[in-house]
């Protein structure tokens, strides 16, 4: 599982921020301001480390608290207030309760020399538009009070708007402190030709304050988060309510059927996401990744009939973790894979363990069924986590089997899961391997995805 967390989860690489709890009205978070991932024996090698442990800071961000204390790039975070750093998980609960101008003491090694920097958190700065009135808003239900941002056309009346939806991680979608990142561009493109754009924070990232963050959540309670956050839309006068679109990204391309169903936006856009069930995911994962970085098929087959039994305890047999791991042979697994601790804390793959299993309970291709919006489904040719473009023609066969006429699909050529512009699977690979793929996010976005997407709107309103 390890080998193929690492390929599956690329997009936590891009931005840290630091977390607080707050009163009302929202409060605004400190900024960390780095650009990070986990270390690891295969990290130190690439980057002539000399360990294996802790936060490598990838890049330094402008404005945040990492540059003010003097962090640098290669620089790798082991304590931070006196907590060990080993997973990005340490980091987030290291950093939990901090707010702006409250003490930060940070230890880190450079050049294999133990540091210590001390100062003042730095409050994260918001985010500005050269196309759009920027708003800082919330969204409020039952003890959650989430960060909403909403990018208004500048001089545009009752715009149409596309609701955003993120993917699986816990990672805030507030990208002040990343102008140029490609989900960022996508949405510049989108607001230039005169659309808003709408995106709300998960339980206890960005801004948000809930009594249950969003590490604890189960997927049917992430879908009541973006639920909440399309009522809310539709309440706000600023916007047009019959000219909503839902834009599913990854996980969110599940999500986005689900709410659809219920409330009939004007269209739906998917873009790289799965509809079989997750236990098959898993196993196409594990097999197609293995094509694609050249692994031999014999030692994938053994891998994928080890991994089995474990997946269909987890996923079909919904066993808790202490229940797996009174079998010695998964115990084993997980620790040979690195995964036992988060797994015993009720971890797999960076969410809760539930929140795995309650998508596997979705039956995707009857909710599908169920969306009588227009539908738009999308994948990037070089998509490695998406793994192939069937997925896409499944969600059009399906709507047109209930909604003729109503879906389409198109593949994006030369784009990758996360709007990022490849030459080829190779380039992609080889960049993911050299730990540049944080430098692709920022310098090599793939304009076309916006292009496809504002054309089938406009044929829509047409």
């Amino acid at each position: 599982m390890t080998r193929f967390k690492y390929i599956f989860f690329f997009l936590l690489l891009f931005h840290a921020t630091i977390g607080y709890s707050q009163t009302t009205p929202l409060k605004r978070k400190a900024a960390l301001g780095i650009s990070l991932q986990v270390n690891n024996d295969s990290i130190a090698l690439s980057n002539n480390l000399n360990t294996n442990e802790g936060i490598l800071v990838l890049e330094v961000l402008p404005g945040g608290s990492a540059e003010k204390l003097g962090l640098k790039t290669n620089d790798i975070i082991v304590n931070i207030n006196q907590i060990s750093i080993e997973t990005i998980q340490d980091l987030h609960f290291a950093l939990s309760n901090l707010r702006a101008e409250e003490q930060l003491s940070i230890e880190y090694l450079r050049n294999g020399k133990l540091k210590t920097t001390k100062g003042k958190a730095i409050a994260k700065p918001l985010e500005t538009s050269d196309y759009a009135d920027v708003y800082y808003e919330e969204v409020n239900y039952e003890g959650n009070k989430l960060r909403s941002i909403l990018h208004m056309p500048t001089g545009v009346e009752k715009p149409p708007v596309i609701f955003y939806i993120q993917g699986y991680t816990c990672q805030s979608i507030d990208f002040s402190m990343s102008p140029n990142i490609t989900i960022r561009k996508l949405i510049d493109d989108w607001v230039k030709n005169g659309y808003a754009v709408y995106r709300v924070e998960k339980p206890n990232i960005g801004d948000s304050q809930c009594d249950k963050g969003c590490m604890e959540l189960n997927f049917s309670e992430e879908v009541e988060v973006f639920r909440q956050g399309y009522l809310r839309l539709t309440q706000d006068p600023r916007i047009d309510p019959d000219q909503i679109f839902i834009f599913g990204h990854s996980i969110g391309g599940i999500i986005a059927p689900v709410i659809a169903s219920e409330f009939e936006p004007k269209g739906v856009i998917t873009y790289g996401t799965v509809v079989n069930t997750w236990f098959e995911y898993m196993q196409d994962l594990t097999r197609v990744q293995g094509d694609i970085f050249g692994r031999r098929d014999v030692e994938v087959e053994r891998e994928i009939r080890t991994l089995i039994p474990f997946w269909y305890a987890l996923f079909i047999e919904k066993k808790s973790p202490i229940e797996i791991l009174e079998q010695p042979k998964f115990k084993a697994l997980l620790e040979n894979e690195g995964t036992l601790a988060d797994f015993e804390n009720n971890l797999f793959i960076d969410r809760h363990y539930t929140y795995w299993t309650t998508i596997q309970d979705l039956a995707l291709a009857k909710i599908w069924s169920n969306v009588k919006s227009y539908v738009l489904a999308l994948h990037g040719e070089f998509d490695i986590q998406a793994l192939h473009a069937d997925h896409i023609y499944q969600i059009e066969r399906i709507v047109n089997l209930s909604s003729p006429g109503k879906a389409s699909a198109q593949l994006i050529k030369g784009a990758d899961h996360g709007f990022v512009r490849f030459n080829s699977m190779e380039e992609n690979i080889q960049t993911l391997n050299a730990n540049q793929y944080g430098r692709a996010l920022h310098e090599k976005y793939h304009e076309g995805i916006a292009q496809v997407t504002l054309e089938w709107m406009k044929n829509l309103s047409q």
